[in-house]
């Protein structure tokens, strides 16, 4: 939790996102977040789903379809792809337009290759036969090269590689934390289903392997509507599972703060309905989910127990840390430093889209100042309660908000910018800015994401961009290395 620490966040496993964390295609498919989890070509009858989500039989003539890889330009790995799965039934796999389909009498293990020239349209799998009484199941799509490795070996080593600079794992995004509907135990994630896309997010055992295969430390935030029980299950889990000398973050779901998420109104109903300011409520279930973590590690020693707050509001986070029963309930105070923010906002927007790109740069250098000072407020009053500092997010915020989205010109001047060399040096002064003002462990928002209207998010663009043509993630892994030789 020092001040020379950066991580970053991990974008969400979906059937379109640039990155790849697994070798087994089939673990980042679509996962329809409402009605049947698959595709169909008719949905009379509907069929049941297995524990690992696939149909338990097909009518005549049905067709269960998922997707992969969509949409990523063709920046996913080339050769030849290994089909493996069980049951009595057919599958096919269109790749790019190029299908190959395959019948098995569903005894033992059916195999089958691919080759593939990537594209845009990725992967288009179906099922379109599925005996009732042996249907197809356990469907692995694996990458070229990991046949032999990918049960033991899940992780793609090119992920593993890009990540592997960073000190800790952010998991918000991976546990589809924003507006989770995740109540009970029971509705979480399994690790053996047949996706790790979807409303439940990653399941917690893929997170935990990935931490312990990759040393980092491990930040989890608690769906906002998790029973006692879950977050007791959840905690458990950890604990066993968790390399024990990892430390452990643990937040109460992702800005609860912020009106644009429905954890927010969800959060400040139940304050209301207790005769609660909504940071006393927020402040209290966050102590309550500390406490389980507490009971069931036997002590903290493996936990970093973090209150989300508002950079831009510090009069609230002190409203929030007020709120704690004692000091020693709670050990950092996490904002979000974002940089850059108000130039493409409902007020800047418009004059913002007529600059050029050293303009916008130099907008965002000055942005630095602005934000030691709202840093600077923020640590006073987590220092007042002997809280730490960190972030859960922060870099640059250069994106159209609201209406201002949709301008292509400001759209283009921000994802230019961004690949700007300048930025890099930009990202540099301003991580030098966070370690001056003692600023605890940073981790910034994200790995890897497609530019596009809605922001440039990612340190990378594609999981196979060179870091050399990358400048935040140059900047990012230099700061890493400067920090390490000068603690």
């Amino acid at each position: 939790m020092g001040a020379r620490s950066i991580g970053t966040n991990l974008v969400s496993v979906t059937y379109y996102t640039p990155q790849w964390p697994f070798v087994d295609v089939m673990k980042s498919t679509k996962v329809n977040s409402s009605g049947f989890q698959w595709d169909l070509s008719s949905s009379s009858p509907t069929p049941s789903l297995d524990a690992q989500g696939y149909p338990v039989g097909l009518a005549s003539g049905q067709v269960a379809t998922t997707y992969a890889l969509r949409g990523l330009s063709g920046r996913y790995p080339a050769g030849q792809y290994v089909v493996l799965f069980q049951g009595d039934g057919t599958v096919d796999v269109n790749f790019e337009g190029t299908r190959t389909s395959y019948s098995h009498n569903g005894s033992g293990t059916a195999r089958f290759t691919a080759q593939v020239n990537p594209g845009s349209s990725g992967l288009i799998l179906r099922i379109t036969r599925s005996s009732a009484s042996n249907h197809v199941r356990n469907i692995r799509v694996i990458m070229p090269g990991f046949e032999a490795t990918h049960a033991t070996q899940p992780f793609h080593p090119l992920f593993l590689q890009r990540i592997a600079p960073f000190s800790t794992l952010r998991f918000m995004d991976w546990g589809e934390i924003n507006g989770s509907p995740v109540t009970n135990w029971s509705d979480r994630k399994r690790a053996d289903h047949r996706s790790q896309h979807g409303r439940n997010g990653v399941a917690h055992e893929v997170m935990a392997d990935l931490v312990n295969r990759t040393q980092k430390q491990m930040w989890v935030c608690v769906p906002h509507k998790a029973t006692d029980d879950y977050v007791r299950q959840m905690a458990t889990l950890l604990r066993d599972r968790v390399d024990p000398r990892l430390k452990i973050f643990v937040e109460y779901s992702n800005e609860v703060w912020n009106g644009a998420f429905s954890q927010y109104n969800d959060v400040n109903n139940v304050a209301k309905s207790k005769g609660l300011t909504f940071e006393q409520w927020f402040t209290q279930r966050s102590v309550q989910i500390f406490q389980i973590f507490e009971q069931v590690f036997g002590g903290r020693s493996r936990l970093v127990r973090v209150l989300g707050a508002h950079v831009a509001n510090p009069g609230q986070t002190k409203r929030i840390v007020d709120a704690l029963p004692s000091s020693s309930a709670a050990d950092a105070v996490a904002i979000a430093p974002y940089i850059g923010g108000r130039l493409g906002n409902s007020s800047n927007w418009q004059t913002t889209r007529t600059w050029s790109v050293s303009q916008v740069l130099d907008a965002t250098a000055a942005d630095i100042s602005r934000m030691r000072d709202l840093v600077r407020q923020n640590r006073s009053y987590a220092a007042a309660r002997g809280l730490k500092l960190i972030a859960y997010e922060g870099g640059q915020h250069l994106a159209g908000v609201g209406s201002a989205a949709n301008d292509s010109t400001l759209t283009s001047l921000f994802i230019a910018a961004n690949r700007n060399s300048r930025m890099g040096q930009i990202y540099k002064d301003y991580l030098a800015m966070w370690a001056a003002e003692g600023g605890g462990t940073f981790v910034h928002f994200n790995d890897v994401y497609v530019p596009q209207k809605w922001g440039s998010w990612g340190s990378l663009e594609y999981q196979d961009q060179a870091p050399s043509t990358a400048p935040k993630y140059q900047a990012l892994v230099e700061t890493i290395q400067r920090w390490a030789q000068s603690p």
